[in-house]
């Protein structure tokens, strides 16, 4: 395909089409119709078979005709849809997608320091990434590699399993280690040291005459040159520690160290904390329903307090009850004083109707007389009430009131 170079009346100008001109007379060019036509049905057949349909007014068809021949032209089985199959194999990849807001946040955070490194902040806020030196004790399944990094340098046996201590930094000035150097020598890495004053004397001057009285500065002294006596002082001065000048800063330990989800720990890290928890080991554990107490049978669930009071009552008055919650049985224990009995029948009601049944009462009269003059007898119970009757002997007086206590459930 070209331009109509042998057809002399085209009018081409240097090989190319040109359009007529009066101001210098230039004839425009001529197209002939065999050489439009070809060029036009050259054009639409490529158009058609891209799979589209030509169009007047549309003038990206030829493009994306030729994208869709190109690629229906290769094998699905050849078409690449991975940097390995481009030979590409040291591209960084990742399960996670990141939007560009978010791989900049974590470029920011990113740091060069080795999980266990020790920063002086001057502020009172952990930074990401990092714990307090404070002695705390922290998970190893949280902090694996801070976990790997102490072990158990700085335990003192009360941690747990699956636990390990940091050091304790507060209130105190860290030390280079020794190291073989000889200045502070025997000491391990790690150690703590207590405060310390360097030996040392202090000389005092004499007066220039003997002194011959109790009160001059040094008794019995001869009066001439330098004196130490280990029984002169000065008066005290200072305070409970010796320090140098100081400045008040918050030490803290690097504790993981890619600083994955924008800064917080991996989630990873957290998955064994995730596990069933037990008896010795951290995790997770769903809340028992009250279905699960009642049978009391699932040692993997855990209860709240809520629950654990869910159905239980008391009522501490003179005529009261002790109600226990169904998951302990539901038992109910009732007691109270009834009105002056007699010999003939008398009902009296529980402060709490039992939801069951009434197993037991039992009742005695409330007298200071002689045991021998009366007798009470529990005639019926139920549910709600229970009826007795109180007889005298002995010439006891009647109407005399009786305490009782009834237990069902």
């Amino acid at each position: 395909m070209d331009y109509p170079k042998s057809v002399p009346s085209v009018g081409l100008l240097n090989g190319k089409f040109v359009d007529e001109n009066p101001v210098t007379g230039q004839v425009g060019s001529l197209i002939s119709s065999d050489w439009g036509n070809a060029v036009t049905d050259e054009l639409l057949n490529v158009i058609r078979a891209g799979g589209e349909e030509p169009a007047e007014a549309e003038h990206d068809q030829l493009l994306a005709a030729i994208k869709a021949i190109v690629r229906d032209s290769i094998p699905p089985e050849k078409i690449r849809t991975t940097l390995a199959e481009y030979g590409i194999t040291d591209a960084y990849t990742k399960s996670v997608t990141y939007t560009k807001a978010e791989i900049e946040a974590l470029l920011k955070n990113m740091s060069a320091l080795p999980v266990g490194a020790m920063v002086p902040f001057p502020k009172g806020t952990v930074p990401a990434g990092f714990l307090e030196v404070d002695g705390s004790v922290q998970s190893s399944a949280t902090y694996p590699d801070l976990a790997a990094y102490l072990g158990a340098t700085f335990n003192t046996g009360s941690e747990g399993a699956g636990n390990f201590r940091l050091p304790e930094s507060r209130g105190e000035f860290l030390r280079g280690w020794d190291h073989g150097r000889g200045v502070d020598a025997g000491r391990g890495l790690g150690s703590w040291q207590v405060d310390e004053f360097k030996s040392h004397t202090h000389s005092v001057k004499d007066t220039s005459s003997a002194g011959n009285v109790f009160d001059s500065w040094v008794y019995g002294d001869t009066g001439n040159g330098v004196t130490e006596d280990e029984n002169l002082r000065t008066n005290p001065s200072g305070g409970v520690e010796t320090r140098p000048r100081n400045l008040a800063v918050m030490w803290c330990i690097k504790a993981w160290s890619a600083p994955l989800n924008q800064g917080n720990v991996d989630i990873a890290a957290l998955t064994p904390l995730a596990n069933q928890a037990t008896e010795t080991k951290r995790g997770t554990a769903l809340i028992a329903s009250q279905a699960d107490m009642n049978l009391g049978s699932d040692a993997t669930k855990i209860v709240t307090p809520k629950q654990l009071r869910l159905g239980f009552s008391i009522s501490l008055a003179a005529n009261g009850y002790l109600a226990f919650p169904s998951w302990l049985g539901g038992l109910i224990i009732q007691w109270g004083n009834t009105n002056p009995l007699s010999a003939t029948v008398q009902t009296t009601n529980y402060p709490l109707a039992f939801p069951n049944v009434c197993l037991v009462v039992t009742s005695n009269i409330v007298s200071a007389s002689a045991m021998n003059e009366y007798g009470l007898t529990v005639t019926a119970k139920t549910s709600s009430s229970f009826n007795a009757i109180c007889k005298t002997y002995n010439g006891g007086s009647a109407n005399q009131p009786a305490n009782y206590i009834a237990i069902g459930f």
